[in-house]
């Protein structure tokens, strides 16, 4: 019963260590730092050439990519934008799908804690 009691105890303390992510926005949304988030934005969609929607992620903790323009020989769209959460975890600045949780590493880019509402 110990050994049981002394295995959950050290599950927890493994759980504490890893921190949970943080909401974030971009330290910077110079014409760099986006082109560098475009770039792990579209291997995330698995698209060559991505539009992102309306906001500023310097001040937002919400990125999302637009759906691909419909056809010429289409009408309306049902597509939707793919929505991501800037996040901070471990020091770290990811973006993280909203559907699916995939969490992606913005490797170089700094990120700041958003500011409580």
């Amino acid at each position: 019963m110990k050994h049981h009691i002394l295995s959950v105890s050290l599950l927890a303390g493994a759980a504490a260590c890893q921190s949970s992510p943080q909401p974030a926005t971009l330290a910077d949304a110079s014409p760099e730092t986006l082109s560098a988030v475009k770039g792990v934005l579209a291997a995330a969609v698995d698209r060559a050439q991505i539009e992102l929607g309306p906001g500023d992620p310097a001040t937002e903790t919400v990125i999302s990519v637009l759906p691909p323009a419909p056809g010429p020989l289409e009408g309306n769209s049902p597509a939707m934008p793919t929505v991501f959460d800037i996040v901070l975890m471990e020091g770290e600045c990811y973006v993280r799908e909203r559907q699916s949780g995939d969490m992606f590493l913005l490797a170089g880019i700094a990120c700041t804690p958003a500011e409580a509402p």
